[in-house]
C-alpha cells in the first residue's frame, strides 16, 4: 500500500483512515502477536501483561492507537433487504471463487486501488477490503476478507461516521476466542487474525520502560517497524518467549507514571503564572480522553495554596 499518495491519500484521508499510513509498508512481528494472542481473555476482554497484570481493552483505546473513526452509527453486521443490492454489487466487483466457494479477493482489490482509478465508490470499497484484510480484520488468509465482514463494505462511502473502533475491538475478541479454543485443544495454533498491531502497540506502551512520546496521539505514527522490534527483544525471555519486562499502570490521555514529574522553583514566576502553567499541563494531557478534571485540578492547586513557611534571609 506504499504507493498511496496525492489524491488517493486525500480520499483515505476523507474516509477517516489516513492515520494508518503509518502502517503501510510495516510488518508485524508474528511471534509477538502469536503470544500477545495467547494473551487475551475474550470472555473478559482483558489483555494478561507477562507480570499477570490485567488490562481491559477498550475501543477507545483502539482510536488512541489507530486514529480510526469512531463516529455513531455501527457498522454493518448482516445482510438484510436495506443492503443487499449493494452487497451484490460489491461482490460483483471483487468476488472470486477459490476452493469452490466465492469470497471478496483482496488480492483483486489491492491492484483496484493501486490502479489508475481514483475518488469512486469502487475504488473506497476496494479500499476498505484491502484494509480490513490486511490490516484491521485480518485472518490467516490473506487473500480472501472473511466472509462475516462483507456487510461492512456498505459503509465505505461514509465511513466516517461509523464506528470502527468497536468494530476492530469485536474482531479481534471473536478470533482470540477461536485462537484460545484451538490453542487449548491442540497446544498450538497456526497463525492468528485479528487487529495484532493494535495490541502490540498497547502492549509496548504499558511496559515498564520510559515512554516514548507520550501524549502524542494516534500511537501509530510513533511506532515503526524498528522501535516495535527493539521494544520487543528487550521484551524477549531467555526461553524466547516474551513478558520479561514488567508493566506499568498507566491509560491513554493521562500522566505517564515515568515522566520525569520535576520543575525548577524560581520566583520569578507569580503565583497566577504556576496556575496557567500547571492547567496547562492537565488539558495537554487529557486531549481525547473523559476525564475528571475538576479532581484533577483540585489535586494540582491545593498544595500551592497552603500557606508558605520561607526561611529568612
Amino acid at each position: 500500500m506504499e504507493g498511496l499518495e496525492g489524491a488517493k491519500m486525500k480520499v483515505v484521508e476523507g474516509m477517516g483512515f489516513g492515520h494508518l499510513k503509518h502502517l503501510f509498508g510495516q510488518a508485524m512481528n508474528k511471534e509477538l502477536g502469536y503470544w500477545l494472542m495467547t494473551r487475551v481473555n475474550a470472555d473478559t476482554g482483558e489483555l494478561m501483561a507477562g507480570d499477570g497484570r490485567e488490562f481491559t481493552l477498550s475501543s477507545e483505546q483502539v482510536q488512541c492507537v489507530l486514529g480510526i473513526p469512531k463516529g455513531e452509527r455501527p457498522v454493518p453486521l448482516q445482510m438484510d433487504d436495506t443492503n443487499k443490492v449493494e452487497i451484490d454489487k460489491i461482490c460483483r466487483w471483487f468476488s472470486k471463487v477459490e476452493y469452490g466457494k466465492a469470497s471478496i479477493s483482496i488480492v483483486d482489490a489491492k491492484e483496484y486501488v493501486l490502479g489508475e482509478e481514483v475518488d469512486s465508490e469502487k475504488y473506497r470499497v476496494a479500499f476498505l477490503v484491502v484494509l480490513l484484510g490486511m490490516f484491521l480484520c485480518p485472518t490467516t488468509n490473506f487473500s480472501s476478507l472473511a466472509s462475516e465482514l462483507t456487510p461492512s463494505l456498505c459503509a465505505a462511502e461514509e465511513a466516517s461516521q461509523y464506528d470502527w473502533c468497536s468494530f476492530v475491538l469485536d474482531f479481534l475478541l471473536r478470533r482470540a476466542r477461536a485462537f484460545s479454543h484451538s490453542f487449548d485443544n491442540d497446544g498450538y495454533v497456526v497463525g492468528c487474525g485479528g487487529c495484532t498491531y493494535f495490541l502490540a502497540i498497547f502492549y509496548v506502551d504499558r511496559l515498564r520502560r520510559p515512554p516514548v512520546r507520550w501524549g502524542e496521539y494516534p500511537r501509530v505514527k510513533v511506532y515503526d517497524k524498528e522501535l516495535l522490534k527493539n521494544v520487543a527483544e528487550a521484551d524477549r525471555r531467555n526461553s524466547g518467549d516474551f513478558g520479561k519486562t514488567k508493566s506499568v499502570d498507566v491509560a491513554y490521555g493521562e500522566v505517564h507514571p515515568r515522566a520525569a514529574r520535576d520543575i525548577y522553583p524560581t520566583e520569578s514566576l507569580t503565583f497566577a503564572e504556576e496556575v496557567a502553567n500547571r492547567i496547562g499541563e492537565v488539558i495537554r494531557t487529557e486531549v481525547g480522553v473523559v476525564v475528571d478534571v475538576v479532581s484533577r485540578l483540585t489535586v494540582v492547586l491545593l498544595p500551592m495554596m497552603q500557606p508558605q513557611n520561607h526561611p529568612s534571609p
